[in-house]
């Protein structure tokens, strides 16, 4: 899977991919302050997941929109003790969401470790042009909560595409045929979910027997709704 992790300028963008992918992170930075893209890869749920940090600065809206084709989903990164920054949280908003339409998102309000920190109740009614998105507290500095993110977004990832991987059955393999009479489409579009599926290793697939089984941690989300 591709999580893009964005959002304003100094809110810890590149200390959460460091955090979550535990010092296997490529930075591109000058001054402290990331001017091309952080990259690291971590792990939920047995999925690899491939993180990729944008510039928070309004004059890499390029990069942004470079970087963040093709993600799966969103860690939004915002500095909970800072308020003046959610004007410029509001303007990262608008862009990715033009580019990412309906792609999960996860808001994570970083720096609880301060005293002047919002709660995610004030987060919520500050960033209320992101209704609906869940806000979840963390803190880059003490680790906070940041074991709770990836899990989080692996599972709203599989939620958004659960009527299509709840035809796969509970368990065993199934095959292309009974997947196309269950999703009532043509095989051929069959393989082409397979495809993607396989790709972000939620799925795997046997092109010779043409079956294929939902990967283990997939088959447990789905389980638990």
């Amino acid at each position: 899977m591709k999580v893009l992790v964005t959002g304003p300028h100094l809110s810890g963008k590149s200390a959460l991919i460091q955090g979550l992918a535990k010092g296997n992170v490529i930075n591109i930075q000058a001054n402290g302050t990331t001017v091309g893209l952080d990259h690291g890869v971590a792990e939920a749920f047995k999925i690899p997941i491939r993180l990729f940090g944008t510039p928070g600065l309004a004059r890499f809206k390029v990069l942004r929109r470079i970087i963040s084709e093709g993600a799966d989903g969103i860690l939004f990164v915002v500095d909970a003790s800072n308020p003046e920054g959610d004007g410029e949280a509001r303007y990262i908003w608008t862009e990715i969401s033009d580019l990412l339409p309906n792609v999960p998102c996860i808001v994570a309000a970083n720096k609880q470790d301060l005293t002047d920190s919002r709660t995610p109740e004030r987060i919520r009614h500050d960033l209320s042009f992101m209704v609906g998105v869940p806000v979840i507290p963390i803190s880059c500095k003490t680790d906070y909560n940041l074991e709770k993110l990836l899990p989080a977004m692996v599972m709203l990832i599989t939620y958004e595409w659960s009527p299509i991987l709840r035809a796969f059955g509970a368990t065993g393999e199934t095959s292309f045929a009974d997947l196309a009479k269950s999703l009532r489409i043509r095989e051929t579009k069959v393989r082409g979910y397979l495809r993607w599926f396989e790709l972000r290793k939620m799925v795997f697939a046997d092109w010779e027997k043409k079956t294929a089984h939902l990967a283990p941690g997939i088959a447990k989300i789905l389980a638990q709704r």
